[in-house]
């Protein structure tokens, strides 16, 4: 009874909160996964809701029709934004075993993803489940909702600005796709170019021998030996990624 009266009497900062809230979960990674059902989505939004409207400040609701709408569309931005930040780190590294599946000659052979509900290159896949189980290891679904708790200290409902600064944080996070697809593929994309630079001297040496054929299984033998190479910094290196995407976070909820 005492929360029902609570949450009466701040309907108001509960609304906007529960806006908040269901944004970041809409769009964060996990929380967002398209096999998971709405009703266990909605009834998670709900929950933390209700345990974070104590948290918030506590603020009247606008006088106008008007400032309720832009209050509420504010309160989706600051959600949206965070959850697509956070997003932009998974897709840059899933992008990275993409490029590494095209460099080596496998690009056609995809899967689907019931988290995106998409069509993915297998290793594309692979890298989305590693990256998924280190963040989990972690406790990154954990840091989300902490990153949402801390919105309110930083961003009080009704206190979304949209800037130029914003904007350009943003646009960082989103090249952080390409920076990532880079980095995670370097080590097959680098030692691939050898490798084709090899089998060119060798058919130009050898014209005998057909390295069309030969080619593909050369390629992606070294290629998932590059791979099983790496893996043991790849935690270490996605870990780092996500420390620096936290700090990303907490300044693109400065600059709003």
């Amino acid at each position: 009874m005492d929360i029902t009266n609570y949450m009466l009497a701040n309907y108001s900062t509960f609304i906007f909160v529960l806006a908040r809230t269901g944004s970041i979960l809409m769009t964060a990674p996990i929380f967002s996964a398209f096999n998971i059902p709405m009703q266990v989505k909605l009834g998670l939004i709900l929950l933390l809701a209700l345990l974070l409207t104590p948290l918030a400040p506590v603020v009247a609701a606008p006088q106008t029709f008007t400032g309720i709408i832009m209050g509420l569309a504010g309160e989706l931005m600051i959600g949206a934004a965070v959850g697509l930040a956070i997003k932009f780190v998974f897709t840059g590294i899933e992008y990275a075993g993409q490029v590494a599946s095209f460099q080596m000659g496998i690009g056609m052979a995809s899967a689907y993803d019931p988290i995106n509900s998409a069509q993915v290159t297998v290793l594309g896949k692979l890298m989305s489940i590693l990256t998924l189980l280190i963040f989990l290891t972690v406790n990154g679904h954990l840091m989300v909702i902490m990153a949402l708790e801390k919105s309110f200290e930083v961003i009080p409902p009704y206190g979304f600005t949209l800037s130029g600064t914003l904007m350009d944080s943003l646009i960082i996070f989103s090249r952080e796709i390409f920076i990532l697809g880079l980095k995670f593929s370097a080590p097959v994309v680098a030692i691939l170019i050898f490798v084709n630079l090899a089998m060119g001297i060798m058919a130009r040496t050898v014209p005998q021998l057909n390295m069309f054929a030969i080619g593909f299984a050369v390629t992606i033998s070294v290629g998932f030996v590059m791979i099983l190479i790496s893996m043991p910094v790849f935690e270490d290196a996605a870990i780092s990624v996500f420390d620096r995407m936290w700090q990303g976070v907490d300044n693109l909820l400065r600059v709003m």
